[in-house]
């Protein structure tokens, strides 16, 4: 069967590419974490109420309008991963989180300030490693690529194409065969069954790098220092890149090793407003509201396969039914859900400051591939993916996060800070990568593995000095989450009778999952002067 083309405008585009679903999109988008100055991420980035700090632009806008002073700072940091590393791989990094100035003018007047923002934050740190393994209780990859190619290989004017050139590499090396049979209209159909002796186990690696960056232009109001308004341009540059090993074992002897090194960059826009509001001058309490439109996202994907065989053999395969090739390129287009924010906060004299926060990122992301027309690429507009996105709303859900952030002062130049922060799980519950998608993207899939990952929990402290310019900050952040890992999907075990009939060690066999640590320890440290 050929998978139909409804893009055919993108095609010669995609003609080479990794394949880009719900999986990677929240890996290298989702920011369900807190980066930034040492008092932000102290206090849990629970600052929405309160304001005046530079991250808060990222947050509320609004927060910027209670600067009365100029402002600017820079935030250096670490982070150390929980679990033991690849071997021959670092456990920690060094990083660069933060760098932005507020320049504060005084009208004199109802109008008393409008302030002028910029900043650079990092929104998410991908960083780290992580190497596990599971019994694949008699079940093969190979298995879920064989039953790909009888749902969408087919052959046209002689030649044979499989699903994807990672597919049609492991068919080249024996991996798994094929026959013919009659249907019943006596017409001849292939059929594709795994070669050899079923697999008992796996190894999967997985090495990243790379951040997704905020830089934030903000404008903000203070209108009679009760009613305060903010907005903020923001542009995202995305840089990651990750290399994967996934070995298949018989006993222990290793059946195949599959390589891949993927590396995606691009930009982004969005725009965030948001207002803080006192309801009586003479109290402290404030109400904070934020919105933050979805981010559209222009990227790119470059991507190298390789496959070492039973035999020893090993070579580069292309990604495309018959290319064989080591540069795979794709763009495409990703457009995020929305957020919106509520917050409450106050102060008690000047020795106490506290903040609570919710927010709700919608599960509205979208995937798709730029218009081009006479344009020539980088396009934000998009032509969208449809089957792809059904892909989404079937495996991507709506993020709860609650955060709480808190600061004493014991004296007027010390500052002691406690936060903790919430994200709900992005994935629904049974979520998994389905491959038998009629989707572009899918045409050109290398790889069958995907982890539904859990909540996170983040708890922080810090600590803070203020003079009367000068201002040093130092926060510690423990980010706890844990992933459900699939090497592949057996869903093919109990969805096509004939396919299992023909392999039949299949029958029965589940596979289960491993479970990956992926909390990791940060310490930031911030210096600043207000002016």
């Amino acid at each position: 069967m050929k998978r139909v083309f409804l893009l055919v405008g993108v095609a010669a585009v995609a003609a080479t590419t990794f394949a880009q679903d719900p999986y990677i999109n929240d890996r290298t988008l989702n920011t369900s974490d807190v980066i930034g100055s040492a008092r932000y991420v102290g206090m849990g980035g629970a600052m929405g109420a309160l304001g005046a700090d530079l991250s808060v632009m990222s947050n509320n806008p609004a927060g910027i309008g209670l600067y009365r002073r100029s402002d600017v700072s820079f935030t250096l940091g670490g982070q150390i991963q929980y679990d033991d590393p690849i071997p021959g791989e670092s456990k920690g990094t060094f990083t660069f989180d933060q760098a932005g100035l507020v320049f504060s003018l005084n009208t004199n007047d109802d109008l008393r300030y409008v302030n002028f923002g910029f900043n650079y934050q990092k929104k998410a740190n991908f960083n780290g490693n992580f190497l596990t393994d599971g019994l694949t209780g008699g079940l093969s990859q190979v298995d879920q690529f064989a039953y790909l190619s009888n749902n969408w290989a087919y052959e046209e004017n002689g030649q044979l194409y499989f699903p994807s050139g990672t597919i049609h590499g492991l068919y080249d090396e024996g991996l798994f065969g094929m026959y013919n049979r009659l249907d019943g209209a006596g017409q001849t159909q292939y059929q594709y069954f795994a070669n050899d002796y079923p697999s008992t186990a796996y190894q999967y690696s997985r090495l990243t790098r790379g951040s997704l960056q905020g830089y934030d232009f903000n404008l903000s109001f203070n209108v009679q220092d009760q009613y305060f308004f903010g907005l903020t341009l923001g542009i995202d540059h995305l840089s990651y890149g990750a290399q994967t090993v996934y070995t298949e074992f018989n006993g222990t002897n290793g059946r195949y090793r599959l390589f891949q090194e993927q590396d995606i960059s691009g930009h982004g826009i969005n725009l965030k407003m948001g207002t803080i509001i006192r309801p009586e001058v003479s109290s402290p309490l404030r109400f904070g509201l934020a919105i933050e439109t979805p981010t559209f996202y222009a990227l790119d994907s470059r991507s190298t396969v390789g496959l070492m065989a039973p035999n020893g053999s090993y070579q580069f395969i292309g990604t495309t039914a018959t290319a064989v090739g080591d540069d795979n390129y794709l763009e495409y287009n990703v457009h995020t859900p929305w957020k919106f924010r509520a917050s409450v906060g106050s102060t008690v004299d000047t020795w106490l400051a506290w903040d609570v926060e919710y927010e709700y990122a919608t599960a509205g992301t979208k995937m798709g591939y730029p218009r081009y027309g006479d344009y020539d690429g980088g396009s934000l507009a998009m032509d969208k993916d449809k089957e792809m996105n059904v892909l989404h709303k079937n495996t991507l859900r709506g993020i709860h996060n609650l955060r709480a952030g808190v600061e004493l002062k014991p004296t007027s130049k010390l500052a002691v800070r406690a936060g903790y922060n919430f994200y709900s799980s992005p994935f629904k519950k049974g979520a998994r990568l389905d491959q038998n998608v009629n989707s572009l993207a899918m045409e050109y899939t290398t790889s069958t593995d995907w982890m539904n990952l859990g909540a996170t929990n983040i708890l922080s402290c810090g600590i803070g000095y203020r003079g009367k310019h000068f201002y040093a900050d130092l926060a510690y952040k423990y980010r706890r989450q844990s992933g459900d890992f699939y090497a592949f999907d057996d869903s093919y075990t109990t969805a096509d009778a004939d396919f299992v009939e023909d392999n039949s060690t299949l029958a029965g066999a589940t596979l289960g999952h491993s479970g990956v640590i992926l909390d990791h320890h940060n310490i930031a440290v911030t210096l600043g002067l207000k002016f």
